[in-house]
């Protein structure tokens, strides 16, 4: 019963992560390998940059309003003021970058505000899909999502047929296929839900009081993550910044498994740590952690052997070992992103705003200053080394804080994994073989000294899926 509940949720929250993370993965896949360097490198550019304003536009409401929904059944009006608050910023946000584009004659600021609308339409629908991720109902929009974006990659491979993919035609379809997903999920949400619309101005101001405390944290936060795209394309070429942004994005499909289990354990923990600690509770969590760490330096091994021979093969040499040193950088964040989110979890689910905001904008600003110097020294491989530096103190501060005022969480299997990781690398690349064996031969080194270890047993696992499926 445990492993049927713990199976639904995974694989309804997987929907998800897969039309988001590994469609849309596939979809700048095709338009990199198609276009210049110096326009995937602009594409990429603009696309972070609505990203980071979609971001500043959302105050913050987002994490605070599932933690709501899924810890009260009587919150579900947070996601409807989350709904105004959305559609007010767009069009807001909207005038004013259509008024600054009519001032310079940069065609990039020029087609700015379109990509904006692309990335605006999918912020609407971000309260839609949180009320319902907070219900723990992740197929409805998993399913929407797989859908639109299966879509656009079919118009990408028309336009690349047709020779007419270029930055102008690539806006027009991610426009067009946010529309169509935002009307899907009104539609789902109106017809099959008790969403109610209404907006309380009162409660609405409490909701922005209490976001309040961490907008700044997410607008951080967020800098993490894209923060080097933008430095990179003010301080760098676009063929340097596409090289960057191919690894990166490579790098954050790669995250997918915790894409995947994000939104099933945060409310869960919400709605525990509403409650009163346990012992048992604290194991089971250990358990998770664990496990996750054993998948994310597997993950890690196998990605850094596969890449410059496998992405050199399927982009025609146009990238992996131009930007296999990026790339074996930012891999070695995968292990350290796992244990933050589970670290970030724990802490939000406890109500540690002020401590989260604290550490998120430290680690923020140390991530621009490292890219401000690394950047003119190094390009991509300074902004990946900055990335890995900003990681490495975010999961120093986040593992203090929660094993300080939250729970205790073992750190002695985060070394010995990537011990053996890198045993299994060092080993194998001593070898003269084809790749394949290679990777064959990492995985076996490392999943049987992990087993033979007992770092890694069946109640372990056992205890990770009653954590997930209570």
């Amino acid at each position: 019963m445990l492993r049927n509940k713990a199976f639904v949720k995974i694989f309804s929250s997987g929907l998800q992560a897969l039309a988001v993370q590994v469609l849309g993965s596939v979809f700048f896949y095709l338009i990199s390998v198609y276009l210049s360097k110096d326009s995937f490198g602009a594409i990429s550019w603009m696309n972070a940059l609505s990203i980071f304003i979609t971001t500043i536009l959302g105050f913050g409401l987002e994490q605070v309003v599932v933690r709501r929904i899924a810890a009260s059944g009587r919150s579900d009006w947070a996601a409807a003021a989350f709904l105004f608050h959305s559609v007010t910023a767009f069009f807001t946000a909207l005038l004013v970058l259509l008024l600054l584009s009519t001032w310079g004659n940069d065609s990039v600021y020029k087609i700015l505000p379109w990509f904006f609308v692309a990335q605006g339409l999918l912020f609407i629908g971000i309260p839609l899909k949180q009320y319902l991720n907070a219900k723990e109902k992740f197929t409805p929009y998993g399913i929407i999502a797989i859908i639109t974006n299966s879509a656009r990659i079919a118009a990408a491979v028309w336009l690349m047929k047709t020779n007419r993919l270029e930055v102008n035609t690539i806006v027009t379809v991610m426009i067009c296929t946010a529309v169509a997903e935002l009307l899907a999920l009104l539609i789902y949400i109106i017809s099959k839900t008790q969403f109610s619309f209404k907006v309380r101005f009162q409660a609405y101001k409490k909701l922005l009081k209490e976001a309040s405390a961490q907008y700044i944290s997410v607008i951080f936060d967020m800098s993490l993550s894209r923060m080097d795209w933008l430095l990179l394309g003010f301080m760098a070429s676009k063929a340097v910044l596409a090289d960057y942004s191919f690894a990166y994005r490579a790098y954050e499909l790669s995250r997918l498994p915790m894409l995947i289990i994000a939104p099933v354990i945060l409310p869960r923990l919400a709605r525990f740590m509403a409650g009163k600690m346990n012992a048992e509770f604290e194991e089971r969590v250990n358990s998770f952690n664990r496990v996750e760490l054993f998948l994310a330096m597997l993950i890690t091994l196998i990605l850094n052997i596969l890449w410059t021979p496998l992405v050199g093969l399927i982009t025609g040499g146009k990238y992996g070992a131009t930007n296999a040193t990026e790339f074996l950088i930012l891999s070695a964040c995968i292990p350290l992103q796992f244990f933050i989110n589970l670290l970030w979890s724990v802490s939000f689910g406890a109500k540690k705003y002020k401590t989260v905001s604290t550490i998120t904008v430290s680690c923020a600003i140390a991530n621009i200053a490292l890219n401000l110097v690394a950047i003119p020294l190094l390009g991509g491989v300074g902004s990946a080394l900055a990335f890995l530096a900003t990681n490495l103190l975010q999961a120093i501060l986040y593992y203090r804080l929660v094993n300080k005022r939250v729970m205790a969480i073992g750190l002695s299997s985060f070394a010995f994994f990537m011990l053996t990781a890198l045993a299994a690398w060092f080993v194998t690349g001593l070898l003269n073989i084809h790749f394949m064996l290679r990777l064959l031969l990492a995985i076996a080194f490392y999943i049987v000294v992990a087993l033979l270890s007992k770092q890694i047993n069946k109640k372990h696992i056992e205890h990770s899926k009653q954590f997930l499926a209570r």
